[in-house]
């Protein structure tokens, strides 16, 4: 994939008053493209093409990190969206660093895959060690390391939205993690900021009256489950843990999937069951966004209908239900 950088520009982007509400104004919906799957797409011409069809089916907001893919998502992104970047909303995040992927590692894990392949060679060379992400950089000199990276990669010199990856609450205490987030804006270099927690870590923000920034990004499962009340909710996995289970269980239960298909409205197949899920997040979170992740194109157009399938309290509460049920 050939990337050509913008130069850099001399002066920081003003930090706009309002920026959440101008980020809201700005969304197409209420679904936005997570592209924490975009590095399963073997062909990255694919990748970038399947985020272009997203963008041309009505999508505007494109969640992203320096975790994903290995700082390979990033780019994708840079490389769909550089030409038309006043077009989309981007979020990143600081937090979680991906493994090394310098020339050199790459070229020795490599070789020991292919000596291993051999017979003879198989019980000699060891496997390529496992690297592993790291968490927790929270300090200020590798979150601007982090940051100016992901500006690279998404070519931009912006983003829309900068969130502290599964940061916890002693992080979001800390006045240098703060002071970092609140300078980015006033650089620039993100129009808001935010904290993106896993679910413990979330409650315990939430209740802790502590500061977090404008944006809330959290699994939808704990969604309404407690007091929060940012500018912007943005959840995200409502096609996780439950949604596995549930197919598991309609798999097995006949009655259920008549349930399932009363409440839908249409047969209960795996993608309408799906949209029933995406649905209901989106009626939990209808002033904020729902994050939704896919490899393929063909499956964009339902996500997108999904957001208009529940039109009544009634048929919220029967999906609720069902969801629930054990």
């Amino acid at each position: 994939m050939n990337i050509n950088h913008p130069p850099p520009s001399d002066k920081p982007s003003p930090a706009p008053v309002g920026a959440v509400e101008r980020l809201l104004s700005r969304r197409s919906g209420p679904l936005g493209f997570g592209t924490g799957l975009l590095h399963q797409i073997d062909d990255p011409a694919s990748a970038v093409r399947l985020l272009r069809q997203a963008h041309e089916q009505g999508i505007t907001y494109f969640d992203t990190a320096r975790l994903y893919g290995e700082g390979r998502c990033e780019g994708l992104l840079g490389e769909a969206f550089a030409q038309i970047r006043g077009e989309v909303i981007l979020a990143t995040k600081v937090g979680i660093l991906p493994p090394a992927r310098d020339l050199a590692i790459r070229l020795k894990g490599k070789l020991a895959a292919t000596l291993r392949r051999l017979p003879p060679l198989r019980g000699v060379v060891p496997p390529p060690a496992i690297r592993w992400p790291e968490f927790g950089v929270f300090d200020p000199a590798r979150m601007q390391v982090s940051l100016e990276t992901s500006l690279r990669e998404l070519r931009t010199d912006h983003v829309d939205l900068l969130l502290l990856h599964e940061c916890t609450l002693e992080d979001v205490r800390r006045a240098e993690v703060l002071d970092f987030a609140e300078q980015t804006v006033r650089q620039g270099k993100a129009r808001a900021w935010g904290v993106a927690p896993a679910p413990d870590a979330m409650l315990a923000i939430a209740a802790s009256g502590s500061p977090y920034g404008d944006v809330a990004q959290f699994d939808a499962a704990l969604h309404p489950a407690f007091a929060c009340s940012p500018s912007l909710t943005i959840t995200h996995s409502c096609l996780g843990t439950r949604f596995q289970e549930t197919l598991f269980r309609l798999s097995q239960d006949a009655q259920l999937k008549d349930h399932w298909s009363g409440a839908l409205g249409m047969e209960a197949t795996t993608a309408n069951v799906a949209q029933g899920f995406l649905a209901y997040a989106v009626w939990q979170n209808p002033t904020g966004l729902v994050l939704f992740s896919t490899t393929r194109p063909e499956r964009l157009r339902p996500n997108l209908d999904a957001a208009t399938l529940i039109t009544t309290p009634d048929q919220a509460a029967a999906i609720a239900a069902l969801i629930a049920a054990e």
